[in-house]
């Protein structure tokens, strides 16, 4: 049985559970402002694996012969996606392929480079992510967003079977407020994370039903210039 997010955010769970990976997420996020950077793609995806949110097995490359590769280390089916310099939605550039056999990766690689040069030529593209693919008809999109810095975000989460949408929107400040949202173990470190962080502005997780529970596929953070 899964358990709610209610169990996992009281007090005697909360700080032991979560201390790994607030640690670790804020050197990440030290290191990325020191950069100037303000939009996190799979940087945040190694932030929710620190969470304990199960994320599908990925690696970022920037050659042909790396996709290879990683297709063998993690295994067919993979999907490949373009990661760039700016968190950007996968439908505006298009850019995600399902490889099943390896002799797709000859069509995919060039597609993927150059719907980026051709529908986005303002982003760079800093390299190609190969990930596991997740089989699923069941989504969930989880939408976080604070405004000013403030303690308090708005937290929006959408399930998707088929036609079927359900819709939930919730305002969470403090950590007892979780006690009020009845969603599953799976969805908990991306809470905690929006939580810990004020200077996280926007957050957005795509996760898909799998056999064995849910798994993040995509994720993307807008950080407080």
């Amino acid at each position: 049985m899964l358990k709610k997010l209610a169990d996992i955010f009281r007090k005697e769970n909360w700080e032991e559970r979560f201390l790994v990976g607030k640690k670790k997420a804020k050197k990440i996020l030290d290191k990325l402002k020191k950069q100037g950077k303000t939009e996190l793609t799979t940087e945040s995806m190694e932030i929710m694996e620190y969470y304990g949110v199960p994320v599908a097995d990925f690696k970022v490359v920037t050659t042909k012969r790396d996709i290879y590769a990683v297709a063998e280390e993690i295994g067919l089916p993979v999907v490949v996606k373009s990661v760039t310099s700016k968190a950007v939605h996968r439908g505006d550039i298009g850019s995600v392929y399902i490889v099943r056999e390896k002799e797709e990766i000859e069509e995919a690689y060039p597609q993927v480079l150059g719907e980026i040069a051709t529908r986005m030529p303002w982003v760079a593209l800093t390299g190609i992510l190969v990930q596991k693919y997740i089989p699923g008809e069941e989504k969930c999109e989880i939408k976080i967003e604070r405004v000013n810095k403030e303690p308090k975000f708005k937290a929006l989460w959408r399930k998707i079977f088929g036609d079927k949408k359900e819709e939930e929107t919730h305002f969470v400040e403090k950590r007892e407020d979780m006690d009020q949202i009845g969603l599953e173990e799976d969805f908990a470190g991306v809470f905690a994370f929006a939580l810990q962080f004020k200077e996280v502005q926007k957050l957005e997780a795509d996760f898909i039903k799998s056999e064995n529970g849910w798994v993040l596929v995509d994720s993307k953070v807008w950080l407080f210039e």
